[in-house]
């Protein structure tokens, strides 16, 4: 069984012993790779949280066979039990909401190639904040992010990313308390911060596989190609540009394509990359069900409030876990248990105090980390 290490724990020489696959779906490197530097630092640009690694005695008696060891297969979910977002699929709500968000991809794919092939695109941006917002209307932040965790296509994918980073980017700024022009700001740059992917050639861009090192450097040039773009377009807010640009940088410096940290970094670009990160580990992927809210939290808590702005992801974790006050949840042994206190703060909110059908109480953060939350009823 293999040893989880943090990224800044990783040694040049260690095997692994489990497939590293990217949020999006991309493989790195297979169990049974040995680690390099250049390898290292792949992982850390894709903001991969912990690695397995094969501990070093496996590794002396496998080593002459030099044969991967396959990956496990991820824990099977309780098929007895049906999500809230999933409650939401029959509702009269949820189809109303599926027939405006299809229309809200229809028009962003027009405007995406408008861009990409004009020298000087016009681009209404009142009316994309328009249709856009109006998905809001009626909900509150947490059933919107419930339900964009049922919103994705394999051929509508960076589309897809586009819009709901642009609706969480818009949830985290009301949990913010910002002003509507900076609700309208974030708005707009997360519904553009993935435009360079367009141009990114398909066979790279929803390959499965392992990346080449070729296939690797064209992957992190989509923020730079997003800017260039965006560029074209008239009158466009700087900060749009910026958020393209710069929603793989990390505050830690540890993000690409610059290697910005802290200050250098705008603050529209740190709410951007904040929402980037949560949508792409509540989407479903075909290794992988969506995470649920407290296994996000777990895993910025891990590895991820360094790389972001404190203010922004301490507010954006809080306000998340505390909308799940009195949630019903199963445990990882199966057991199902409700929420009754959350413990606001650092690296605790992921594990709070749960109550039994039975009135047994147990606070999780008390207990091994291999009991946890791993979904919501």
């Amino acid at each position: 069984m293999g040893i989880k290490y943090k990224v800044n724990e990783l040694r040049p020489g260690m095997v692994l012993d489990k497939d590293i696959v990217t949020l999006q779906g991309q493989t790195l490197a297979n169990a049974g790779d040995e680690l390099t530097r250049n390898l290292i630092a792949r992982i850390s640009f894709y903001s991969i949280f912990d690695v397995e690694i094969r501990p070093e005695e496996e590794v002396k008696k496998e080593e002459e066979a030099k044969k991967d060891v396959p990956a496990k297969e991820p824990p099977k979910s309780d098929n007895k039990t049906i999500p809230y977002s999933q409650k939401m699929k029959s509702t009269k709500v949820y189809q109303t909401f599926q027939m405006d968000y299809s229309r809200n991809l229809a028009t962003m794919r027009g405007v995406f190639y408008r861009i990409q092939k004009e020298d000087r695109p016009n681009v209404d941006f009142n009316s994309i904040l328009r249709d856009v917002s109006a998905l809001f209307a009626q909900k509150t932040v947490l059933d919107l992010f419930d339900i964009l965790h049922t919103m994705h296509s394999l051929d509508d994918a960076v589309y897809v990313h586009c819009l709901n980073v642009s609706l969480i980017a818009r949830g985290i700024g009301r949990w913010m308390q910002a002003d509507t022009d900076t609700l309208n700001l974030l708005t707009i740059a997360g519904y553009f911060h993935d435009i360079g992917k367009i141009t990114i050639p398909p066979q790279v861009l929803n390959k499965t596989g392992k990346l080449t090192d070729e296939e690797f450097a064209m992957m992190k040039q989509h923020p730079l190609n997003g800017k260039k773009l965006l560029e074209k377009v008239p009158h466009i807010d700087s900060r749009i540009l910026f958020a393209a640009l710069q929603h793989h940088e990390r505050n830690d410096g540890s993000g690409y394509p610059r290697g910005l940290s802290g200050d250098e970094i705008d603050p529209v670009a740190s709410v951007i990359a904040v929402a980037d990160v949560y949508d792409a580990m509540t989407t479903a992927r075909v290794y992988r069900a969506p995470l649920c809210a407290f296994q996000v939290i777990g895993a910025f808590e891990e590895d991820g409030l360094q790389k972001y702005s404190p203010k922004i992801v301490m507010t954006f974790l809080s306000r998340l876990a505390g909308a799940y006050q009195n949630a019903r949840v199963i445990l990882s042994d199966g057991r199902r248990c409700k929420v009754v206190y959350i413990h606001h703060h650092q690296n605790c909110m992921s594990r709070p105090i749960v109550q039994f059908d039975d009135g047994e109480i147990l606070d999780l953060l008390t207990q091994p980390k291999s009991l946890y939350i791993n979904s919501i009823i």
